[in-house]
């Protein structure tokens, strides 16, 4: 019996050792407080034109579909007045406030958090428009400045009434060019246009702190999440003048706002910057090429091939798992979540637009629904791969095998724990170092001596699976160098990516197709550079694809 134990008892002990061996220094999935949220906006005419929704063949609410899939949060947006002086609707949802209260009801009820999307307008807006409601037109900046308090007031009173006060307020919509043109505008209009675009936020903004029950998250939210030189344009001119928020908004569609790596730049930049949260507020990708009406879609086989994902529902879900796995890599847990846009938006029974919204947007086009093959159902309403998103994000993918990844640990001392480092003859030992202002964290690495110089960090990883992995790093660097590259060495692989040289901004570098093939891999970063020349590094990731 002694004998049988301690052969268990070896074999247990063999077995821990292993495994701690191949423990990833982060695994990440969904925490309570991560956002997993749909916007609804259109469902309300999607079933009075007679939509049904089913998941593995049975009908039930949409609504408890995304919240028994793990969704926790509907975005609603609200349109001043959305129908013409003979009463007819503008389509597209119809989303005046009653339908917004009834839409905010049934979600509250199912236990899902609202996030209300403020338009100013009666209709669409966007980068290209920003219409002001009919009633508020010829109205002085001053006399359009009180009208979104007492606007905002009025929707934030009658909800709190109702008992469906949202859990966040997104002051306009998508507001790159700004809101309530010609006044708000944020170019082009002969001087001060931030000024007046920050007073309207104001205004906005006062309304919900003088409504709300309790703290309520404010969004600003803007288009094009790959273009961080946009972001960092508006929210500089935003910060300047003092406008208070807690949340950046997000847009981010693949095959018009740039690759993941943008989206990854943009989003931690500006989470550094200004010390916010951010959240892709908007998303979506097409699962077939196909169309359910008349009307041509946004999304086909270019946009498919821009974006790199196949238009399938399987290459709809691969997307949404690498759309989460970028969002939480925004470091210090600053990426706070998602909306997908208009997953139930999946027909063209419901217009874009009804001839009196044309009219209002002065516009002639076709009727119909452009978005249907976005939708995370089919055309006849079942639930596709994707709805799983909102309850199960990629954990493998977000697995990162770097030991240390930031640098925390044993920072203090100079040398960070589970990283070598090396300098070369003449080379002084502190060229290597832990610093502060940091991306992730409390501290960063850096590179830097006041005489040429040439040193490396490096750890050796065992125990891991074999297959293929990428290598990414965060970094900024300035001054001349000879060889600056993250590496990455194991028995059938040696890689290494050129670090370029961005001074003002941290940069990812990739390293790709990194084979393993014994369980076992060294990587590291190396610099070469002359005297006073530095490199930042921080953020470290060793991921399985």
């Amino acid at each position: 019996m002694k004998k049988k134990f301690a052969l268990l008892f070896a074999l247990m002990l063999s077995f821990s050792i292993a495994f701690l061996a191949v423990q990833p220094a982060e695994a990440a999935g969904y925490d309570s407080s991560f956002i997993r949220g749909a916007d609804i906006s259109t469902l309300a005419d999607m079933e009075k034109a007679g939509a049904k929704y089913y998941e593995n063949g049975v009908q039930k609410d949409p609504l408890q579909i995304l919240k028994d899939n793990g969704a926790n949060y509907v975005r609603l947006r609200i349109w001043n007045d959305p129908k013409d002086a003979a009463g007819n609707s503008y389509g597209a949802g119809t989303n005046d406030l009653k339908t917004t209260i009834d839409l905010a009801k049934r979600a509250k009820a199912k236990g899902m958090k609202v996030l209300l999307d403020f338009h100013y307008s009666d209709f669409w807006v966007d980068p290209g428009k920003q219409n002001l409601p009919k009633s508020w037109q010829g109205l002085s900046f001053e006399q359009l400045n009180t009208k979104v308090y007492d606007y905002t007031h009025s929707v934030l009173a009658e909800m709190k009434k109702q008992n469906v006060y949202p859990d966040m307020v997104q002051i306009g919509n998508e507001l790159n060019s700004g809101m309530l043109w010609p006044h708000g505008k944020s170019w082009g209009e002969g001087g001060g246009e931030f000024d007046r675009l920050a007073a309207f936020l104001k205004s906005g903004i006062k309304a919900v702190k003088d409504t709300e029950p309790k703290d309520t998250t404010l969004m600003l939210h803007l288009a094009e999440g790959g273009n961080y030189e946009t972001f960092k344009w508006w929210f500089d001119e935003i910060t300047a003048r003092n406008v208070e928020y807690d949340t950046i908004g997000i847009s981010y569609y693949p095959y018009w706002h740039g690759t993941l790596d943008d989206l990854e730049t943009n989003m931690n930049n500006i989470s550094k910057r200004y010390g916010k949260d951010v959240i892709v507020v908007e998303t979506a990708y097409g699962h077939t090429t196909g169309n359910a009406d008349a009307k041509e879609n946004a999304f086909g086989q270019e946009e498919a091939a821009t974006a790199g994902y196949a238009a399938t529902p399987k290459g709809q879900h691969n997307f949404m798992q690498d759309l989460v796995t970028s969002i939480q890599q925004v470091p210090n847990k600053k990426g706070t979540g998602f909306f997908y846009w208009e997953p139930l938006w999946n027909n063209g029974k419901v217009s874009w637009a009804t001839t009196a919204g044309m009219n209002y947007l002065g516009v002639t086009d076709e009727p119909g629904n452009e978005w249907d093959n976005q939708a995370i159902f089919d055309f006849n309403g079942n639930a596709l791969d994707a709805v799983k998103i909102f309850g199960t994000p990629n954990a493998a993918a977000q697995t990162n095998y770097a030991k240390n990844p930031s640098f925390e640990s044993g920072a203090s001392s100079g040398t960070p724990t589970d990283w070598t480092k090396w300098t070369a003859a003449g080379t002084t030992g502190t060229a290597v170092k832990t610093e502060a202002d940091a991306l992730d964290g409390n501290y960063k690495l850096s590179f830097w001596d006041a005489k040429a110089y040439e040193a490396s960090i490096y750890q050796q990883l065992t125990g891991l699976q074999n297959g293929t992995y990428k290598l990414t790093a965060w970094v900024k660097a300035g001054g001349v160098h000879s060889t600056s590259e993250i590496y990455a060495k194991s028995a059938t692989t040696q890689r290494k990516q050129a670090i370029p040289s961005v001074a003002s901004d941290w940069t990812k570098v990739s390293l790709d197709d990194v084979k393993v093939t014994d369980g076992k891999i060294e990587i590291g970063v190396y610099n070469k550079a002359q005297a006073n020349a530095w490199l930042n590094v921080d953020h470290i990731k060793l991921q399985k694809k």
